[in-house]
């Protein structure tokens, strides 16, 4: 067995100065504290989320029992397929800009609006977290407030990173849960008896038992918060370096190229879990059958065999495709609609609050290493 090279407290300080040694030194490595390969290489990462024998068919797990059912990231084969079916076209691109233009940019015009006559705020919790909850609460056809939303996703972040059996953490999570399916048991059995053009109404209508709608949205609940997250690592890193921000002000195409590196540069979904399904050999390190493997595309991302210089944050970088969304089976079907809330929530914040720069004795605290976020961004304008 290859020798313990990593902690949990490292990678949840900051990940990536571990990946890098790893990557170098031992792109596969045990992780005690949670019994999981660490799987850091760009090369090994895309093999293990683009082969079948490597599956997210993971019997018991925490997201499992949290959802009370198996969500659409656990599913495999034709039950993966016609769920996914059923959602992934809500999620195409070419029904983003509408969608943007006529939900999402009137969310965040409103927001921005109530919280700029008081000169400060933390932009994560008060702004970018808001616009994407409302916008994606909106795409699933769920009528709840920021609050609300934010409980249930919070909920499951916490639940999904409790490496250490917190009871309390996990008590919370399942009263969240529980608060959720309040709202989505009945909003399914209207939608049952008269649909609507929502991504809940299409799960209800798909053939499925109501035992398979709730956990698949449960789920996207949790994911509703990652474009929110993007947006936030967007502006901290371009207040980080003034003049890619001025860049940015001056031609706002470079809004999207701002968003899309930040993706690469700091993937808030960090480490997606796959289970073996047969002994496999990674970077020379043997791996049995049914072993957990804690895949980490944040590291892949920043992996100089594919990157230039990859620890640096550019806007001008040369566009590639990095692994932010997964690859494969399992592609992220919101892999537009993401960056696209939180361009569109970065460009609305530009345009109206022209002046940001940090809250005095404000210091960026980034934290995370499974889901990593950028913390708290205390701003005053």
């Amino acid at each position: 067995m290859t020798s313990v090279v990593a902690s949990l407290a490292d990678l949840d300080s900051d990940p990536y100065p571990v990946y890098q040694r790893l990557r170098a030194e031992q792109p596969v490595c045990w992780l005690p504290d949670l019994k999981q390969w660490l799987i850091t290489s760009w090369a090994d990462v895309a093999r293990v989320l683009r082969e079948p024998s490597f599956t997210t068919d993971i019997p018991g797990s925490a997201l499992i029992q949290l959802c009370d059912g198996v969500p659409l990231g656990a599913r495999e084969g034709q039950d993966h397929q016609e769920i996914r079916e059923a959602v992934v076209h809500d999620y195409d691109p070419h029904r983003i800009n509408d969608f943007v233009d006529t939900i999402v940019r009137p969310i965040a015009e409103r927001l921005v609006a109530a919280l700029r006559p008081a000169g400060r705020a933390d932009l994560l919790g008060d702004y970018f977290e808001p616009v994407t909850l409302l916008s994606h609460a909106a795409m699933l056809g769920i009528d709840a407030d920021v609050g609300r939303l934010r409980r249930w996703g919070t909920g499951m972040v916490q639940a999904a990173t409790n490496f250490h059996g917190d009871l309390a953490i996990a008590a919370e999570g399942r009263a969240a849960m529980a608060d959720l399916d309040s709202v989505l048991d009945p909003l399914v059995s209207r939608l049952r008896a008269a649909s609507n053009d929502s991504v809940v109404a299409r799960l209800a209508h798909g053939n499925r038992p109501s035992a398979d709608v709730a956990p698949v949205v449960k789920q996207f609940v949790q994911g509703q918060l990652q474009a929110g997250w993007v947006g936030g690592w967007a502006l901290l890193l371009l207040l980080q370096h003034p003049d890619q921000l001025a860049q940015v002000r001056a031609n706002r195409w470079l809004v999207g190229a701002a968003v899309y590196e930040a993706l690469r540069w700091s993937s808030p979904v960090g480490v997606v879990t796959r289970r073996t399904t047969t002994p496999v050999v990674l970077s020379g390190q043997e791996i049995p059958a049914d072993a957990l493997l804690a895949v980490s595309v944040a590291s892949a991302n920043r992996d100089e065999t594919v990157f230039a210089d990859p620890d640096v944050f550019d806007v001008h970088r040369t566009v590639r495709t990095h692994l932010g969304f997964g690859l494969g089976r399992h592609f992220c079907p919101a892999y537009a609609f993401v960056p696209a809330i939180a361009r569109t929530a970065l460009d609305v914040l530009l345009d109206r609050v022209p002046e940001i720069g940090p809250e005095p004795g404000w210091v960026p605290a980034p934290h995370g290493w499974k889901l990593r976020l950028p913390g708290r961004l205390n701003m005053t304008w």
